[in-house]
């Protein structure tokens, strides 16, 4: 008799999934390791896509369903470029596989192990089952976590965000150095670290007359496949970014049109040397600009 399944057509994951509450407590049952309380997919054919909420990053993960090895971004922490991540993803059955083989640290290129297999399963048209095996640590049996997830609507369109301008770190390495000038009585400086590990650190401070007014932390990092300037004066947390939104040979501009002032910050290495800063908001407002030599 022939296979009844091999004329049936393969299960759609689509849609938008929220882990179970667990009957006895009210409680929602831990998720597997790399997804969280909700994740969505979009599924068509061998394409297959897991979005879910990282640290309050949104994770994409496009997966190919026919073995082949793909590769992601995550998210680095505060002032860490982004680590790569190595997958795999096939059918098996009516179930799909994927495995994540590895991961890659920013401003690497060497793959670390990491071999975490998940396989998702549709008992029901609205009940996702996905089985994390993770190897156990200390050499011990794999273990495996099994979460319930229940459909709760389709899965969103996919995001339409503007391209971002590629660059990597080590364009920008003419950035690095001890930089100081002066502001009418006051000396400014900015002294940035070489490009390394996908990221840039800075201090600055401004001196007046022995004392120290003001001061502040800034690195930029690679992430999303571009550059991301991070500020923090006088340490102030939460920090703001600002995306890089072009890049010449010695000029770099990043932007925050949401923030009050600055919106944008220029850096350009002039032909004479010095390393001018130009801070600016709206259209109306005059722009500050620095200007330092290297040390």
């Amino acid at each position: 008799m022939p296979a009844p399944a091999a004329g049936q057509a393969r299960p759609d994951f689509s849609g938008t999934w929220t882990l179970v509450p667990d009957a006895a407590s009210g409680a929602s049952k831990a998720p597997p390791p790399g997804f969280g309380p909700q994740l969505t997919i979009r599924h068509d054919g061998n394409n297959f896509t897991v979005t879910r909420i990282m640290g309050g990053n949104t994770i994409n993960v496009k997966h190919v369903l026919d073995g082949s090895e793909i590769r992601s971004r995550s998210t680095g922490a505060l002032c860490a470029g982004d680590a790569q991540l190595v997958w795999t993803a096939s059918w098996q059955q009516d179930s799909i596989d994927t495995t994540l083989v590895g991961s890659i640290a920013a401003g690497t290129s060497a793959v670390v192990k990491r071999n975490v297999k998940s396989v998702f399963r549709l008992p029901s048209a609205d009940t996702l089952n996905i089985d994390v095996t993770a190897p156990a640590s200390r050499g011990g049996d794999p273990g495996i976590i099994t979460a319930h997830y229940r459909k709760t609507g389709p899965a969103p369109a996919a995001s339409t965000s503007p391209a971002v301008a590629a660059a990597t770190i080590s364009q920008i390495e003419w950035l690095s150095g001890t930089w100081m000038g002066t502001v009418g009585a006051a000396t400014v400086e900015e002294r940035w670290t070489p490009a390394a590990g996908g990221s840039m650190l800075s201090v600055g401070r401004t001196l007046r007359n022995g004392a120290m007014p003001a001061f502040e932390f800034l690195c930029i990092v690679e992430r999303n496949g571009g550059l991301v300037y991070t500020a923090m004066p006088n340490g102030r947390h939460p920090p703001t970014d600002f995306t890089m939104t072009s890049i010449e040979n010695t000029a770099v501009t990043f932007e925050n049109p949401e923030h009050d002032f600055p919106k944008k910050i220029r850096y350009t290495l002039r032909a004479d040397g010095i390393l001018e800063a130009v801070v600016s908001g709206d259209a109306g407002q005059k722009p500050d600009v620095f200007t330092y030599k290297k040390q």
